[in-house]
């Protein structure tokens, strides 16, 4: 073939390449989406965690049930006083508060990660939702 009958396999190749490439970059991001919103949610259930076991007294989980909301508040704001999630959708309601044998609380949360681009496969009913949860248990300070 002479360099002439070959212009614009190039541009062509390029063509049939490019939505390939576009979908995996997608997927690498939405899943680095997924796994940062995962850090945030273990890092808060900690902090929450943390938080409710210095907030008591030798009267072991007394004090930490009674300040559950403010608990709650921690975990998804990051601060008791705040008012704006840390992840998107992120309700108060999505976490639990349980103390074990008056020594250890636990902070249990769950979230449902949706991607920024479709929430469902084309032609298809298939959620691309994933369910996340944490949990963390601290001996309570006494």
């Amino acid at each position: 073939m002479s360099s002439a009958s070959q212009k614009g396999f190039a541009a062509i190749e390029l063509l049939i390449a490019l939505p390939v490439l576009l979908l995996i970059l997608v997927a690498v991001i939405e899943l680095s989406r997924m796994m940062l919103e995962l850090n945030t949610l273990n890092k808060a259930v900690r902090i929450g965690a943390r938080y409710a076991s210095t907030q008591t007294d030798a009267s072991g989980c007394g004090p930490v049930i009674a300040i559950t909301s403010d608990i709650q508040k921690m975990v998804v704001y990051g601060t008791v006083n705040g008012n704006k999630s840390q992840l998107r959708n992120w309700q108060v309601s999505d976490v639990a508060v349980s103390c074990v044998d008056n020594q250890y609380v636990t902070v249990t949360t769950s979230y449902q990660f949706k991607p920024s681009i479709a929430s469902t496969l084309p032609f298809s009913d298939a959620s691309l939702t994933v369910p996340m949860s944490s949990s963390s248990i601290m001996r309570i300070s006494q």
